[in-house]
């Protein structure tokens, strides 16, 4: 009796223990699965954005915080003025770092460079809606880039690329990206819009604001030059083109336009009072 007492406590002991381990092994699992589920569930999930890909709302977060990316006027800029008293009067902020002029409204809009990759913002025409195109003229700070130049020298240190396109949907300026001395400007979604570019939209070199910022009327008088210059080039390409003119009256084209304008000058000779 003792000796099967003691191999049913054995038994018994074995059963304990084996079920103890079990137990203790499943716990130990449900905490593998339970922490790598947790893991799964709050582990940041990584994704490969485009380059100009953005939240929404950002577009608008970057106009708020934007920071104006020319230095203020100089002094002597100013007194280079003709008029330097009233010239101080006016402001940067007033006078932004260029003009536009709108080639459908002739809508003059006063334009602003910006740091980050939206340097000029919505170069929209605040007249009629029309967004920039090549037809347009601006003061120096704006001048298109052929679609053939994407070699540039590089910017200095901290400075930005003085390249841009503007999407052609809703008129929203995109930085171009460089690498190396090449500009980039394929592959770009526009921030706002969405519209994808595939190198096709207007391009534009980022120049110089001092002689807008001292003398802007000069600048403004300049772009109604050169509006005058594009009209009197277009009017005397329509008239090469279209060579078919009129005929005047006295013209005298043969034998019998020429006869009948002899009789007609010797009749009206005749028919002529005498003083």
């Amino acid at each position: 009796m003792k000796h099967q007492s003691s191999i049913f406590r054995a038994k018994q002991l074995s059963k304990a223990f084996t079920s103890t381990l079990t137990s203790v092994f499943e716990k130990v699992d449900s905490r593998k699965v339970t922490a790598t589920t947790v893991h799964h569930l709050f582990s940041p999930i990584i994704e490969r954005h485009s380059k100009d890909s953005s939240r929404p709302g950002s577009v608008q977060d970057d106009f708020d915080s934007s920071i104006p990316a020319e230095a203020p006027t100089e002094y002597y800029i100013i007194q280079e003025n003709r008029y330097p008293a009233l010239r101080a009067l006016r402001s940067d902020a007033d006078l932004g770092d260029g003009i536009w002029r709108c080639c459908q409204c002739r809508h003059e809009n006063v334009i602003t460079h910006y740091k980050g990759a939206l340097p000029f913002k919505h170069l929209v025409c605040n007249g009629c809606g029309e967004i920039l195109c090549s037809q347009c003229h601006s003061s120096e700070i704006l001048s298109p880039l052929p679609y053939g130049m994407i070699q540039a020298p590089r910017p200095g240190l901290d400075r930005e690329v003085r390249y841009f396109h503007i999407c052609t949907t809703c008129g929203l300026s995109h930085r171009a990206e460089m690498e190396g001395t090449t500009l980039d400007f394929y592959g770009v979604k526009c921030a706002d819009c969405g519209s994808s570019s595939y190198g096709d939209w207007p391009r534009y070199h980022i120049g110089n604001n001092e002689p807008y910022r001292r003398d802007p009327d000069a600048s403004f008088v300049k772009l109604i030059d050169a509006r005058a210059d594009d009209a009197a080039r277009t009017t005397f390409r329509w008239i090469i083109a279209n060579d078919d003119r009129p005929s005047s009256r006295l013209s005298c084209r043969n034998m019998d336009d020429t006869q009948n304008c002899s009789e007609g000058i010797a009749r009206s000779a005749l028919t002529r009072p005498h003083q």
